[in-house]
């Protein structure tokens, strides 16, 4: 940078970060002068504003101006420079090119001075003056002094002679130490302009000093923050006296569980709060690397050591010198923190500082690019839970594309205070450590923290010295499911599940377990999942592809899973080619297995690859079973009625399949082939009246695939009211959740959906709590012994959860035996027939009884009985009939009741006996 050590020194104890200084000037250049310039200096803070200042230069021959020039409008560059020239074609890093082109700057005895006053304050012919004057530099070239223009400096300051190197030409007049009005740190030497001055480096080096004595401000070695990919310390590599209170203190020491660390191995300085520059975009906070130094937090440390950059972070390191000054200090107020920032130079601006929150963040992100609790113990918070862009919107629209830098602007890492890899000990959620029964999950919220800012790469860190983690969305033990539902049918991709040679042996496959002491772990923790949501139909995907036979894959996940169920409750395999070594070519395939006992297969399994697929306009497939999965499909009876079950495993958005604009519009790779494969599955299937299409398809809700689903009159079961989440997800990546999990149902299976889950057991977690630990096979470095024989970390991806309420088909009512007529023997008999003795209802619905037609005098109760009392106008009617509608609220049928006069035939003698029965009936109620 453009100081000695000295001029370092020296302008640190006399200028803020803010001064500016003219550092450099040449107003003598060989024949004509047409590579005149003036330089100002800002002290290496950069993106200094100028407005206000001006430039006014002093003839010595009358000393009264002839020239001044405007600076509003300009600042210095990054590194703290502004030239001004008269040609900017013979000067370089020139900024501000003026009239005239040659002899812009007399010879001398003559002044440059710069003012904190307008330029029309100094027209031509203007007096000397100190009224607003910032700086100035009086030289000559072999001239004798000017007592008129040395007032513009500091008393006893020289007038400078561009010659006295003995070469006034070919140099200029170079600051070396000094600060505003001093003139005796220049030195003569070739010309520097917008560059370091040649001052060497053969002055003395600072010493330390007394505590108090001036020292380097710790935001003139941070500097001004504009631009984050240029925000190295300008005083990079350069030696400094620094005095400032110790607020963190991780040199190295005992954990929170006893276990020694090295922690950071150093500790954090900040400037005391009336020491600050004020500036919010310049940090007043600082990292030093130094793991032997006796110093705690609150003590006041003078030290002199040497700036550096280290992963993105300013520091000071190769302490020379240091003293502690005071014990005990207040420490500076910490910087309150409000995510979203609307730029990071707003965290860079705090690096080394202490901030904290009480914002009531929310845990967003357990492994990301360069970070990660099992990695570095670290996690990110935000103000909420960022989505895929088209998981929420549109491809291409500008909520979509908006997603991801909205998140970068939402994220902060909360790291462990230990710098190594791999940590033994992870301080969260509580000081009793991550474990496999004490986890920390996506979703947990974060109330409040407070520490000191450092930076991670390209992750900006807070190592906290307090913080707060509540469980908000803890672990279920099971999945949420209606208690309507009566079938449950589940999707999970289960990560690989590979069995080596299905006998103990085989070990490692291409995929999956590396032993079978992994294997067996992964099976348990998949098991405990598939038993915990108890579904009578089960789409897997990524099995291993090796067929059906006894030791497959699927056979072997099967039977551990029916294992542990209770009897009756096993489960079956559909087995789409029993002769078949599996399905398609890839490593791995789809799988379906099913409750006998509540489902049962109508017809024979069919599978959608290459070879049967639907063909677009050239007559070329429109599914590629070279790069997704072959679909396997079966259609089962339910209660009465056919629904089929699609299973699917879309192509990855990994690898990428060389087509047009791959990628660019945010759907990642191969969207063509996975929305040809789409399309292929909807026309595969548009003779099936009930389907549902279940599966890992490797498309955001709202991506190019799933709008092909929605067109053909799918519905997306997670964006339905049945749901059990306004905004669902089943996978997190590097922050951002989305659904790759689907379940989509046509309209009349929709009708029968009163619940859909997603079972937030494994995008949440962190890859800690997975099946692999360093004892059974983990093929990488690290410290991972957290698997635990649960449903958590089963897989990377949620399994989806669906509950359908399946009505039978209605069974109509129907008469199962011949109705008697219905005779009367005299008059004033009563007599009643129980119809619901001659009508059965199969599917046990409650019948109701309505007359259509009535003899007068009869009448029929709600529970079918027909009765009445033979009177003069019943029997008047005879012979009748009457007919009765049966109905089960959905089908009627209807029951005709014939009514008979079998009194004997009348004579004189019956009928006086008839007369007098009719008249003790009247008188006994009869």
């Amino acid at each position: 940078m453009k100081r000695s050590l000295l001029w370092l020194a020296v302008l640190s104890a006399s200028a803020t970060h803010a001064d500016i200084l003219i550092n450099e000037t040449d107003a003598d250049n060989p024949s004509t002068d047409t590579a005149e310039f003036i330089e100002l200096y800002d002290g290496g803070t950069g993106a200094q504003s100028l407005n206000g200042l001006s430039l006014v230069l002093f003839n010595g021959s009358n000393d009264s101006s002839y020239k001044a020039i405007s600076l509003n409008g300009f600042q210095t560059n990054a590194d703290g420079y502004f030239v001004v020239c008269g040609d900017a074609s013979m000067v370089s890093n020139c900024d501000l090119d003026v009239s005239p082109d040659s002899n812009l700057i007399q010879n001398g005895a003559d002044a440059v001075a710069l003012y904190n006053r307008p330029a029309n304050d100094f027209p031509n012919g203007s007096a000397v003056t100190t009224d607003g004057l910032v700086e100035a530099v009086v030289y000559d070239t072999n001239d004798g002094d000017d007592a008129g223009l040395l007032v513009l400096l500091n008393a006893g300051q020289p007038q400078l002679n561009e010659a006295m190197s003995g070469n006034k030409d070919q140099h200029s007049l170079q600051r070396c130490s000094g600060g505003a009005r001093d003139t005796e740190g220049f030195i003569a030497d070739l010309p520097t302009p917008g560059d370091a001055n040649a001052c060497g480096g053969n002055e003395p080096e600072p010493t330390l000093g007394a505590c108090g004595d001036p020292a380097t401000p710790i935001s003139a070695i941070q500097g001004l923050i504009t631009d984050i990919a240029n925000d190295a310390s300008p005083l990079n590599g350069q030696q400094v006296i620094v005095e400032a209170i110790v607020t963190t203190d991780l040199q190295g020491g005992t954990l929170a569980n006893g276990d020694s660390s090295y922690q950071y191995s150093g500790f954090w300085l900040q400037q005391a709060d009336n020491e600050t520059d004020a500036d919010p975009m310049t940090s007043e906070g600082v990292f030093v690397y130094n793991y032997s130094e006796n110093v705690s937090v609150g003590d006041r440390v003078r030290l002199q050591a040497t700036v550096g950059e280290y992963n993105n972070v300013t520091q000071l390191s190769s302490i020379t010198d240091i003293t502690v000054c005071s014990g005990d200090n207040a420490l500076p107020a910490p910087i309150e923190l409000t995510l979203p920032v609307t730029d990071l130079s707003e965290f860079e601006a705090v690096e080394g500082m202490l901030v904290e929150s009480d914002q009531s963040l929310l845990i967003s992100d357990l492994f990301g690019t360069g970070y990660g609790l099992g990695n570095y113990g670290q996690f990110a918070v935000s103000s909420r839970l960022h989505f895929q862009g088209t998981e929420i919107a549109l491809p291409g629209s500008p909520e979509a594309l908006a997603a991801e830098p909205n998140r970068v602007l939402d994220t902060l890492l909360i790291d462990d205070g230990v710098s190594a890899s791999y940590p033994e000990y992870i301080p969260f959620p509580d000081a009793s450590g991550f474990s496999a029964d004490n986890p920390i999950r996506i979703g947990y919220s974060v109330p409040a923290f407070r520490g000191v800012m450092n930076a991670f790469r390209d992750n900006y860190t807070v190592i906290p010295s307090a913080v707060t983690i509540d469980p908000t969305r803890p672990r279920t033990l099971a999945p949420q499911v209606s208690e309507q539902a009566n079938l449950v049918v589940v999707g999970m991709n289960v990560l690989n599940f590979f069995n080596g040679d299905g006998m103990g042996g085989g070990f490692p496959t291409s995929r999956g377990a590396p032993t079978q002491s992994a294997l067996d772990m992964q099976t348990a923790k998949i098991v405990a999942a598939l038993d915990a949501m108890d579904a009578d139909v089960i789409g897997l995907m990524e099995l291993e592809n090796d067929g059906w036979g006894s030791e497959s894959a699927i056979v072997e996940l099967t039977e551990a899973l029916n294992a542990v169920q209770a009897p009756g409750d096993e489960y079956s395999v559909i087995n789409p080619d029993a002769a078949a070594s599996g399905l398609g070519t890839d490593a791995i395939a789809v799988g379906l297995i099913y409750r006998a006992d509540r489902v049962s297969p109508a017809g024979a399994a069919r599978v959608l690859d290459s070879s049967n697929s639907p063909l677009d306009e050239n007559n070329t497939p429109l599914f590629d079973d070279t790069r997704n999965r072959p679909a396997l499909i079966q259609t089962f009876n339910v209660d009465g009625q056919e629904i089929t079950f699609a299973v699917n495993h879309l192509k990855s958005k990994g690898s990428a399949c060389n087509e047009p604009d791959e990628g660019a519009d945010g759907q990642g790779n191969c969207n063509i082939n996975r929305t040809r494969a789409a399309q292929a599955l909807v026309e595969f299937l548009a003779d099936d009246e009930q389907v549902m299409i279940l599966g890992d398809l490797n498309a955001y809700s709202q991506e190019d695939p799933m709008q092909t689903f929605y067109s053909a009159g799918f519905t997306n079961l997670k964006y339905t009211n049945a749901a059990t989440e306004a905004q669902p997800y089943s996978y997190s990546f590097s922050g951002l959740l989305g659904s790759l999990d689907h379940a989509l149902a046509t309209d009349d299976l929709l009708a029968q959906v009163v619940s859909v889950d997603a079972w937030h057991i494994n995008s949440v977690e962190d890859s800690l709590v997975d099946y692999l630990t360093e004892a059974n096979g983990q093929p990488y470095s690290s410290v991972d012994n957290y698997a635990s024989p649960d449903a958590y970390r089963s897989s990377d991806h949620d399994p989806i959860v669906v509950g359908l309420m399946i009505e039978a088909p209605n069974v109509a009512p129907e008469q199962v035996a011949d109705i008697p007529a219905m005779e009367i023997t005299r008059r004033n008999e009563t007599i009643d027939l129980d119809l619901s003795n001659y009508v059965n209802d199969a599917d046990g619905d409650l019948l109701t009884y309505e007359a259509l037609s009535l003899p007068q005098g009869m009448t029929l109760s709600a529970m079918g009985v027909l009765s009445g009392v033979a009177g003069r106008d019943l029997l008047n009617q005879l012979p009748a009939s009457a007919v009765i509608e049966v109905s089960d609220g959905e089908a009627r049928i209807q029951l005709v009741v014939d009514i008979h006069d079998e009194r004997p035939a009348a004579n004189f003698f019956s009928r006086v006996a008839e007369f007098f029965r009719s008249i003790f009936s009247w008188l006994f109620g009869r």
